[in-house]
């Protein structure tokens, strides 16, 4: 039957309801700027009715309520966002992480200034030619030989240069696998800390926060996919191999590998190849076995192009001392590219065409118009025009990387925003909340006051009767 006793009770469950429901509010507004934090919110319900006994029941009408209980906390999440964030945040990174080092091999090869490689060659050119005027003077001779050192040391740096941009990128690639082993190892973990708390009735609000920051993470750095199990559990994989099942977790291993050249190889634990169609990886990958390794070869064969050309024809000409096949640069490529060191000494150099000619600068000039044959790209193409190729190439893909980085960002930027008026903590709404459970707190409050008075007046009040 309904007393004041249960009147209490149910003033005290509404009070602790609602101080239940401004506890939650707290917890938002403590978190407002958490990353990854999702709002909370108590979903309120009314206590199960009871009905009159058959002796009460002439004096009430229906069921008696029991008060308000907290049915669950709701955590506010939209796992159709989630996945389209994830996928353009990873492509983002992709072209980010590419257009990075794209950059970096733009400043290497520094084009653009004074001591870029076809301002080098065209001082080249320039010496022989000045030189077939005048074979005989020493100082064309040593402003010639000086430019030609330079040419050869802006091939040996640019080439050094690139080399080391490339196994830079190894030490990142590095990084990149140990965070994912790192972030599927916790995901485990919270895989089984969530499905106990819900095992139990429970809803482990805070670990499924932490788990989703560690998803979207795992999407920046390789376009990782998860999907969700009926106990709450994820199964993420990479590339179509499972990284992450229930409570097990894979690992993924970088080492270097002879067949590359010593560079990183990612492969997983259990010997499987290892493939990462975006994210972070994907760009840095592209970048070091891609776009480096292009400029590298283009280098390469643009260095040894030059070498052989002009060691053919040097070879043909007759230096001061009527001396003849001489080669002019040793080495085969850009990295061992060198001027041959005979030719310190300056009468070494051959401009003449025949013995017992030292006025006739026919080879030289010879060597100075090298600069107009079609020598590269099957005989299409001469030196300068293919090297200023190979940098207009790296200036297009690098805009690219821009544009598609920028454009992908923009995508998943507008998709954040999305998800996040969605699951983010709005300050006003938090404010409205806890004046609503404030009052109804205090409501509550005032009720027991009144069933205090009221047992107060039963208890202390009442007199025995006949006094």
């Amino acid at each position: 039957m309904s007393t004041l006793f249960s009147g209490i009770h149910l003033a005290l469950q509404s009070m602790l309801a609602h101080q239940q429901a401004i506890e939650i509010t707290e917890h938002n507004v403590a978190n407002a700027n958490t990353p990854g934090y999702r709002r909370q919110e108590a979903i309120l319900a009314a206590g199960h009715p009871y009905g009159l006994s058959g002796l009460d029941h002439s004096i009430g009408a229906g069921q008696m309520g029991t008060g308000v209980t907290v049915e669950k906390i709701k955590r506010f999440s939209v796992d159709f966002f989630d996945g389209r964030y994830r996928r353009e945040l990873a492509e983002s990174k992709r072209w980010e992480a590419a257009y990075t080092v794209l950059q970096q091999i733009e400043g290497t090869l520094n084009e653009t200034g004074s001591d870029g490689l076809i301002a080098k060659l065209d001082d080249f050119w320039t010496g022989w030619q000045a030189l077939s005027a005048d074979p005989n003077n020493t100082s064309l001779r040593a402003d010639l030989y000086d430019r030609s050192v330079a040419l050869t040391e802006a091939f040996h740096w640019r080439a050094q240069a690139l080399d080391y941009i490339r196994r830079d990128q190894d030490l990142t690639i590095t990084q990149r696998v140990q965070e994912i082993n790192s972030s599927a190892e916790q995901i485990a973990h919270l895989n089984q800390e969530i499905a106990r708390v819900k095992s139990v009735g429970d809803q482990p609000n805070d670990l499924l926060d932490e788990r989703d920051r560690l998803l979207d993470r795992l999407s920046e750095i390789a376009g990782a996919t998860s999907y969700l199990q009926p106990n709450e559990e994820v199964i993420v994989s990479i590339g179509g191999h499972t990284l992450v099942m229930g409570k097990d977790n894979f690992d993924l291993v970088a080492a270097p590998d002879i067949t590359i050249g010593n560079l990183v190889k990612v492969t997983w634990a259990d010997g499987q190849s290892f493939s990462a169609d975006t994210g972070e990886l994907k760009g840095l990958f592209d970048a070091r076995d891609i776009h480096i390794k292009s400029q590298i070869d283009g280098l390469n064969s643009l260095a040894g192009g030059l070498i052989t050309r002009i060691n053919t024809i040097h070879q043909s000409g007759v230096d001061l001392n009527d001396v003849t096949g001489r080669v002019f640069f040793t080495g085969t490529d850009a990295r061992t590219m060198r001027v041959d060191s005979a030719l310190s000494n300056l009468s070494n150099i051959a401009a003449a065409g025949a013995i017992n000619s030292p006025g006739d600068g026919s080879v030289a000039l010879q060597l100075a118009q090298v600069q107009r044959e079609l020598l590269m790209n099957g005989g299409t193409t001469t030196l300068n025009d293919y090297h200023n190729s190979q940098v207009t190439g790296l200036g297009l893909v690098t805009l690219k990387a821009h544009t598609s980085a920028q454009d992908r960002g923009l995508v998943a930027k507008a998709l954040s925003d999305q998800r996040e008026s969605v699951t983010g903590v709005s300050m006003d709404e938090e404010a409205a909340n806890l004046i609503k459970y404030q009052r109804a707190y205090q409501a509550a409050a005032r009720m027991m006051t009144a069933l205090d008075e009221m047992l107060d007046k039963v208890i202390n009040g009442m007199g025995v009767v006949g006094r």
